[in-house]
C-alpha cells in the first residue's frame, strides 16, 4: 500500500497546463505590438524629407504608446472584446499613418498590417480573426484609392500584394497554432493519465477531488472517496512476471471503469492502488458500489493462477473529514483496517477502526494489555447498534453464570465473561446503515452482518488474546453445522463459543430495541429449548435454565436486573 494522504507529496491545487492562450497573455503581446508600432512610427516621423506636419507625424505614435500602456496596465482584467477593439484601433492607426505619409513613399508602411494580422490569427477566434483581415484589406484599399499618386493599376497590384502576404501568413499561423494547441492538450492529458491503464492518475485525481469537494461544500452535498488496493498483488509479479502483472492491472482498470456510475471518477493512484470519487453519494451507497466492484474483480480473477481480490476503504465528506486531505486520509485508514481484517472486504471509516488499525501499528489488532480499550469500544458499539451500552455487559455476565453452572474454574469463568463482552466487537466493520436498519435485512446486508465474527477474530489477533479469539470467531456456529463462518459441527465448536451463543440469543430476544420490543423471559426460554440440539448445545441450555431459575428465585439480588 502507498503512504497515507498526509504523507503524500501532492500539490494543494494541481494546475493543468492551459491549451488556449490566456487573455492576459494576449493583452501583453498586444501591448508589445503597439509599443513596437509607436517606436517605428517615431523613427519614421523624424526622418528628413517628409512634408507632413510634425504634430500630425507624432500624434499616431503617441496614440500607439497610450494603447500599449493601457493594455499592459490592465492585462489582468481585460475582456476579449477589449482586445478585438484594440486590434481594430491598430488597423485604423496604421491606415491613418499611411494617409499622412508622403504619397511618393508608395505607402511604405503597409506591411505594418502584417503584425496585426498575425496577432489576430493567433489570439482571436476564427470569426473575429476573419473580421480583422477583412477590415485590414478594406482599410488598405481605401488608403490606396485616397492616394492620388497611385494609379488604378498600381492600386490593384498593391492591394493584391498585401492580401497575398497577410492572408496566407495568417492562415499558416492559425494552422500552426491549432497543431500546437492539440500537442499541448495531448501532453496535458498524458500528464494526467496513467499510461498503462489509461485511467486518470494521481495528478488528475488530486485536482478533481479538490474541485468536487468545493462543489459539494457550496451545495451542502456529499463527496465519497473509495480507496482500493489489490490484495497480495506482489504474488502475481513474483510468480507470473511483471508483464502478467501489467495485464492484470489493465483488466482491473477495465472492470472499475465499466462498473462506475456516470459522473464517478476512477484513477490509478499507485502501483496496485485505485481511487474512486463518487459525488453526491452517501457512505452506504459508496459501500455498496465498492462491494459490487470487489465482487466483480474476485469473479474475474477466480480461475487465474493467482486469484486477485480487492480491499476498499470508504470515507465521506463532510462526515469523515472537512478537507480533501482529511477525507482521503480517512479512506486510507479504512483501507488499512480492511487489510488487517483479512482483506477482500470493504470498510467504512470510523474512529474506532482508526484507533485500532493505525498503519504504524502493523494493522494486526491489539494485545492483552489493551483489553480496557477493547471493552470501551464494545460499549460504544452497543450504543451505536442498540442505543444502550448494556448488551455486551449483560451477555458477558450471562456467560460467566453459565460457565459457573458448568463447573468451570474461576479464572476460566473470568475469561468466558470477557469473551462474552467482546463477542460483537467485529461489528466495527459492519456499516451503520445495516446495523441500524429497522426492517428486515436483505441477503447482501445479512452477508455483511455475518462477517462480524471473523472481523472480531482479527481484532483479537494480538498476543494474549488467543483463547478469546477462538471463542468469538465461533459464537455463531451451530451444532447442526448450519452456522457461520466455517459451518462447524457440534464437536468442532468450543464450549465457550456455545455459551456465548446462548447468552447472546437470550439477551437479544428479551431486550427492548428502538425498532422492536423484547419477547420476554418466558417466551425466550421456550425458543431456546426448541432450538436445543440444532442451534444450541443442550448441555449449555440446561445450565442456562438453571441460571435463570436461580435469578427468578432471588428477585432482590443484582442478578434480577439481568432479566428485567
Amino acid at each position: 500500500m502507498l503512504p497515507s494522504a498526509a504523507q503524500r507529496e501532492a500539490p494543494q491545487a494541481p494546475a493543468v497546463p492551459p491549451v488556449e492562450p490566456s487573455t492576459r497573455f494576449a493583452a501583453r503581446v498586444g501591448s508589445g505590438i503597439f509599443a513596437s508600432l509607436a517606436l517605428l512610427l517615431v523613427v519614421l516621423a523624424v526622418l528628413p524629407g517628409s512634408d507632413t506636419p510634425a504634430l500630425a507625424r507624432l500624434a499616431i505614435p503617441v496614440a500607439c504608446a497610450l494603447a500599449a500602456l493601457a493594455l499592459r496596465v490592465n492585462a489582468d482584467r481585460l475582456e476579449p472584446s477589449t482586445l478585438y477593439f484594440a486590434a481594430t484601433l491598430g488597423t485604423l492607426l496604421v491606415s491613418a499613418n499611411l494617409l499622412l505619409s508622403d504619397h511618393s513613399a508608395a505607402l511604405s508602411g503597409e506591411l505594418l498590417y502584417a503584425w496585426l494580422a498575425l496577432y489576430a490569427a493567433y489570439f482571436f477566434p476564427i470569426r473575429h480573426a476573419l473580421f480583422q483581415l477583412v477590415l485590414m484589406s478594406g482599410a488598405y484599399l481605401g488608403v490606396l484609392i485616397e492616394a492620388d499618386s497611385v494609379g488604378a493599376q498600381d492600386v490593384v497590384a498593391s492591394w493584391i500584394t498585401l492580401v497575398a502576404v497577410i492572408v496566407p501568413v495568417a492562415v499558416g499561423l492559425r494552422v500552426v497554432r491549432a497543431g500546437v494547441t492539440q500537442l499541448v492538450r495531448s501532453l496535458a492529458e498524458a500528464a494526467r493519465s496513467d499510461p498503462l491503464t489509461q485511467l486518470k492518475n494521481r495528478l488528475a485525481l488530486d485536482q478533481e477531488v479538490y474541485e468536487q469537494l468545493e462543489v459539494a461544500r457550496r451545495g451542502e452535498g456529499r463527496l465519497t472517496v473509495v480507496v482500493g488496493d489489490l490484495d497480495h498483488f506482489k504474488w502475481v509479479n513474483d510468480q507470473l512476471g511483471h508483464r502478467a502483472g501489467d495485464r492484470a492491472l489493465v483488466r482491473v482498470a477495465r472492470i472499475l471503469a465499466s462498473h462506475r456510475r456516470a459522473g464517478d471518477t476512477v484513477a490509478r493512484t499507485g502501483g496496485e492502488e485505485f481511487t474512486l470519487l463518487l459525488p453526491n453519494s452517501s457512505e452506504h451507497d459508496a459501500y455498496l458500489a465498492a462491494e459490487r466492484l470487489r465482487t466483480a474483480v474476485a469473479s474475474e480473477f477466480a480461475s487465474d493462477p493467482v486469484p486477485l481480490t480487492f480491499s476498499f476503504g470508504v470515507a465521506t465528506f463532510p462526515e469523515h473529514g472537512g478537507t480533501a486531505d482529511a477525507v482521503i486520509e480517512s479512506a486510507d485508514q479504512a483501507l488499512y483496517a480492511a487489510k488487517a481484517l483479512g482483506r477482500n472486504r470493504s470498510i467504512i471509516f470510523n474512529r474506532e477502526i482508526s484507533a485500532i488499525f493505525a498503519p504504524e501499528g502493523g494493522g494486526r489488532g491489539l494485545d492483552a494489555s489493551h483489553l480496557p480499550t477493547l471493552l470501551t469500544l464494545t460499549e460504544a458499539l452497543d450504543i451505536r447498534d442498540a442505543g444502550t451500552a448494556n448488551h455486551s455487559r449483560t451477555v458477558g455476565r450471562y456467560c460467566a453464570l453459565i460457565a459457573e453452572q458448568l463447573g468451570m474454574p474461576p479464572d476460566h469463568v473470568e475469561r468466558v465473561e470477557m469473551a462474552g463482552r467482546l463477542h460483537d466487537i467485529g461489528k466495527i466493520g459492519v456499516p451503520n446503515a445495516v446495523l441500524q436498519k429497522p426492517g428486515p435485512l436483505g441477503s447482501r446486508e445479512m452477508a455483511q452482518v455475518r462477517t462480524h465474527p471473523e472481523i472480531g477474530a482479527e481484532v483479537l489477533a494480538g498476543k494474549g488474546l488467543e483463547d478469546l479469539r477462538s471463542w468469538v470467531v465461533a459464537h455463531h456456529e451451530r451444532p447442526d453445522g448450519k452456522g457461520y463462518p466455517e459451518r462447524l459441527t457440534d464437536a468442532e465448536i468450543p464450549v465457550e463459543a456455545k455459551i456465548i451463543a446462548v447468552a447472546d440469543a437470550y439477551e437479544a430476544m428479551t431486550a427492548d430495541r428502538v425498532y422492536r420490543t423484547g419477547i420476554g423471559s418466558k417466551a425466550a426460554r421456550v425458543e431456546l429449548l426448541r432450538c436445543a440440539g440444532t442451534q444450541f448445545d443442550p448441555r449449555v441450555i440446561a445450565a442456562f435454565m438453571g441460571v435463570l431459575d436461580a435469578i427468578e428465585q432471588e428477585p432482590d439480588t443484582e442478578l434480577a436486573g439481568l432479566t428485567s
